[in-house]
């Protein structure tokens, strides 16, 4: 009963959020990229190259560690895409779970969470130290086959530089006053974004249950190799 409480305990969640026509992920590009995007609701473009490795990301917190909030050079723009269920599940179908990719197609890696409520410094969300998040990388056919996918594109730049902007309140408050930052939206600005972040919870792909054992959102040896990251039982593999 121990060993599958801790089987158990070990699996990977997808988190994102979704409904009935797909899930939504995120992406930063350049701003020529990501105004032809809109304006097209599609991916394409001269500066577009669908043959790159190209990382999604379900968390909307992981988007903003990654491209500062939509301040890093050729990551200012930061795009919500919808794919339908079935795309992303034949894409995840068709992915690796390791790093360095050793050739393949489609990589998931899972990488500590960040906190979309929270920063440390003002500079980045905070770090989850129990938590990782999916980060799915496709290029070639698969690269094709999710651009194919794309059921709508919004840009979420403005939100994204407001997160950064209450995150950098939220620190500079916290350390003026040794006290708890607040509930209320006068001393926690991120309560006045509430309703228009995005609702994250647990998702389960429609993949067969082999891929979903070897991505490690089912119990098996990658779940619990993932699991003992940072809790000293496995190394963790070499990263690019």
């Amino acid at each position: 009963k121990m060993e599958r409480q801790t089987s158990l305990c070990s699996v990977q969640q997808f988190e994102g959020e979704f409904d009935e026509e797909g899930v939504f992920v995120y992406q930063a590009f350049c701003a020529e990229i990501a105004d032809w995007a809109v304006e097209h609701q599609a991916f394409g473009g001269d500066r577009f190259k669908p043959e790159r490795m190209t990382w999604i990301k379900p968390s909307f917190a992981w988007v903003l560690y990654r491209s500062g909030y939509g301040r890093k050079h050729n990551q200012e723009r930061v795009l919500k895409v919808k794919i339908s269920h079935d795309s992303l599940a034949e894409i995840l179908e068709q992915c690796q779970c390791k790093h360095g990719g050793g050739g393949s197609l489609g990589r998931v890696q899972w990488d500590p969470a960040r906190d979309l409520f929270s920063s440390v410094d003002g500079k980045e969300p905070r770090k989850m130290l129990r938590k990782r998040a999916i980060q799915i990388g496709v290029k070639g056919r698969l690269s094709k086959l999710y651009v194919a996918s794309v059921l709508s594109i919004e840009d979420v730049t403005p939100l994204a530089h407001q997160v950064g902007r209450a995150h950098a309140i939220m620190t500079s408050r916290k350390s003026r006053d040794s006290t708890a930052v607040g509930s209320n939206e006068e001393e926690n600005p991120m309560q006045a974004l509430q309703h228009m972040l995005p609702e994250e919870r647990v998702y389960m792909p429609t993949c067969s249950i082999d891929t979903l054992v070897r991505l490690g959102m089912m119990p098996g040896v990658t779940a619990e190799d993932i699991y003992g990251l940072g809790r000293g039982k496995v190394k963790p593999p070499d990263s690019t």
